[in-house]
């Protein structure tokens, strides 16, 4: 029950364990395997903080919060030399212990307007691998109160969904690192990758590395992929293909920057503010007649965009550029 993610079908088949994985050097989980007893981590705020998720909890806690309109904010922790030895061979060693704590949501008072924030304890769960469980993972729910666990609590049997769901969804052994960002390269780099892992949106980080690797032709690909797999994915909007652009342009890459900025346009033909950011970027360049065209498409379609101040800013960047190129 540690993290829950959208149902994926996939079949079980771990990448090779390496011969790197060993013990964690970390105070061992109190876990008795006579008993199936597990003592409550009481310093657990105090770990590596792995990954935070919305409404992704699937135990019955956040089942029982979603089903009366609240929802559920999850955060992982790790054991800090648990994690030091992940990044060190890309595997969990035997005995590392995960916390997952899972907070109510609120999305009203203060300042929020649409967002959320975490607020009272609904549920502290725990992963644990460790040789002496059969199947080598355990799975843990603490009775717990806003402070923390109460007490020890048993491992779960192994007919709760959390074993099966870890086992064919974890994109390394049992562990749901495709959502821990800081590690999923790790175990990349070091190849321990579930083989058969269904993956997840590659992230506008990973994009630019593939453009600086191999060029704006590859990284297209890379996109057009996303876009037929994950149409939804943060990457395939317009906003995360304009950051890339600028990232490209601060780093004085102008002719990749220009490559994204024209697939941009290719991708959203009505956005003004996609036109105005290739105008920009070719007006910088010193090409002006092509930065007069793009100009132009931008203030031909500038009346598609909402009335407010951003559409306001776009058409003065709009028409201010097109008189300084009418010079």
């Amino acid at each position: 029950m540690l993290v829950a993610l959208a149902v994926i079908a996939c079949a079980a088949s771990p990448a090779p364990t390496p011969a790197t994985a060993t013990r964690a050097t970390v105070a061992v989980a109190a876990f008795d395997p006579a008993t199936g007893e597990l003592q409550p981590p009481r310093d657990y705020r105090s770990w590596v903080f792995l990954t935070s998720g919305f409404q992704m909890g699937y135990g019955p806690a956040a089942l029982a919060a979603a089903a009366g309109g609240v929802g559920s904010y999850d955060t992982v922790f790790v054991e800090p030399a648990a994690h030091d030895a992940f990044a060190a061979t890309g595997v969990w060693p035997d005995r590392t212990l995960f916390v997952l704590e899972i907070r109510t949501s609120e999305h009203t008072g203060s300042i929020v307007t649409t967002g959320h924030y975490q607020t009272d304890v609904m549920a502290v769960e725990a992963e644990l691998k460790d040789a002496r469980i059969p199947g080598g993972w355990g799975y843990f729910a603490f009775d717990a109160d806003a402070s923390g666990p109460r007490g020890p609590t048993k491992r779960l049997p192994e007919t709760e969904a959390c074993y099966s769901c870890h086992a064919a969804n974890g994109a390394v052994e049992h562990t749901f690192t495709q959502f821990y960002p800081t590690l999923l390269p790790i175990a990349r780099a070091h190849g321990t990758v579930r083989r058969d892992f269904v993956g997840i949106p590659p992230s506008v980080v990973e994009v630019h590395a593939r453009i600086v690797a191999d060029g704006f032709a590859a990284a297209r690909a890379m996109i057009d992929e996303t876009a037929v797999k994950w149409p939804e994915a943060s990457l395939v909007r317009e906003v995360s293909l304009n950051r890339l652009g600028y990232e490209l342009v601060r780093e004085k890459r102008t002719d990749a920057a220009l490559e994204v900025f024209a697939d941009v346009v290719r991708r959203f033909p009505a956005s003004a503010n996609a036109w105005d950011s290739l105008a920009e970027t070719l007006e910088g360049a010193g090409k002006l007649a092509e930065a007069r065209d793009a100009t132009d498409h931008g203030l031909s379609v500038i009346a598609q965009m909402e009335a407010g101040g951003r559409r306001d800013a776009i058409e003065k960047a709009l028409r201010e550029r097109a008189a300084r190129l009418a010079k």
